[in-house]
């Protein structure tokens, strides 16, 4: 698929700098080839969740930069044994509103990534600070699921809120080394900030007091 899809090139530099913020801070700002030149997705107003092989067919310039970025942190990350499973593109209106995500929140699955097309970009929290997500940059964030398997933080982030449209797409990637994960298109948990703790998941507190089965965030 690679080659088919000619997917823009992953220099070392740029895995070596994924890698050593991956495993320390847990998340990472990644400039981002222009694989959207030709304008299709800036003029889809529909929501779509597909896997890579979908993407392949109905969407390539979606499917190379889901390859490209999927090399990225395979490379970087090569012990996880990560793959991508779904690729989401998220059209939402200017009213657009949503409780759980416009507060901060972590994702559920192994590795989330966010990427602004237009509109007002994702915003995250590095320490104490909240930053919205650069243009022409991806943010690769640690999940639930890498949190509790690495032990480093998740990266809380949220939306920008309502008043003007935008249009993300967003990466769910897996681990193979977590056998009883679950597909990631089945549904995401996260952790919202501020939200009730579950009982069952109390032990586990620091890094998600409240798991919710929704595929949902950025």
């Amino acid at each position: 698929m690679y080659a088919t899809l000619r997917m823009p090139w992953v220099a070392g530099k740029l895995v070596g700098t994924t890698r050593l913020e991956m495993l320390a801070r847990g998340f990472t700002l990644v400039d981002t080839p222009r694989c959207f030149r030709d304008g299709r997705l800036l003029k889809m107003k529909k929501s779509m969740m597909l896997k890579l092989s979908d993407c392949n067919r109905q969407l390539p310039e979606l499917a190379r930069y889901g390859c490209w970025l999927q090399r990225l942190i395979q490379d970087a990350l090569p012990e996880e044994r990560v793959s991508l499973a779904i690729l989401e593109f998220r059209y939402e209106a200017a009213s657009h509103a949503d409780k759980q995500v416009d507060r901060l929140h972590a994702d559920g699955s192994y590795i989330r990534s966010v990427y602004t097309l237009y509109g007002p970009s994702t915003i995250y929290r590095d320490g104490k600070v909240e930053w919205p997500v650069p243009d022409d940059q991806t943010l690769l964030m640690t999940a639930i699921e890498r949190a509790r398997a690495r032990h480093v933080p998740c990266t809380l982030h949220r939306r920008p809120g309502r008043g003007f449209e935008r249009a993300i797409i967003v990466c769910s990637f897996q681990s193979h080394r977590l056998t009883a994960s679950p597909p990631a298109w089945r549904g995401a948990a996260r952790h919202v900030i501020g939200s009730r703790p579950s009982v069952a998941l109390r032990p586990r507190a620091r890094f998600a007091p409240d798991l919710r089965r929704e595929h949902a965030g950025a």
